[in-house]
């Protein structure tokens, strides 16, 4: 009774904060850049390319990459949802005992993940790849709600894009 000493030495419990802090830093980055991105939304941003392309016709064009605020709304929400769950996995894998040091590479690339398999997801989903007609008009907050599960949810995520590939690529006859 009473037992209220980490389990953990102090080691292992510098390296739990080095992640803490690092996911928290996520989260507020992630955060930061959906609420500049949602409050933007319908903005486009131009960025010039050091390069120009020639047209067929000989004449000289500049490039430039055009992202719209939308698309990066749906980006950081599931980079949010992803951190989110890296950080209550943390939570969980510490006061149940399985914290490991060799699950860090996970625990710090899933909010990544989250992030584009968001943006996977919402541009099928936008596609109509999922059984019904594509809803171009869907408000860009359920945009970002759903982007955020996503990325929560981008273990489940995964498995279900790897069943996507396999019906629309076809997979290998095992040997």
């Amino acid at each position: 009774m009473y037992d209220w000493k980490s389990k953990y030495d102090s080691d292992a419990r510098a390296e739990i904060a080095y992640e803490e802090k690092r996911l928290l830093c996520y989260l507020g980055a992630s955060l930061a850049l959906a609420a500049i991105s949602l409050m933007l939304a319908g903005q486009i941003i131009k960025i010039p390319l050091p390069f120009n392309a020639v047209s067929s016709d000989g004449n000289s064009q500049n490039l430039s990459l055009t992202i719209g605020c939308g698309t990066l709304a749906v980006f950081f929400s599931g980079w949010v949802g992803g951190t989110t769950f890296a950080l209550k996995w943390l939570v969980h894998a510490c006061a149940t005992g399985r914290w490991h040091l060799d699950r860090r590479p996970w625990r710090l690339i899933i909010p990544l993940i989250g992030g584009v398999y968001s943006s996977v997801m919402l541009t099928l989903l936008d596609a109509g790849m999922f059984g019904h007609d594509p809803e171009p008009s869907r408000p860009l907050a359920v945009s970002a709600a759903l982007a955020f599960l996503v990325g929560y949810f981008s273990d489940g995520v995964s498995g279900l894009l790897s069943n996507i590939a396999n019906a629309v690529f076809g997979t290998l006859d095992k040997k």
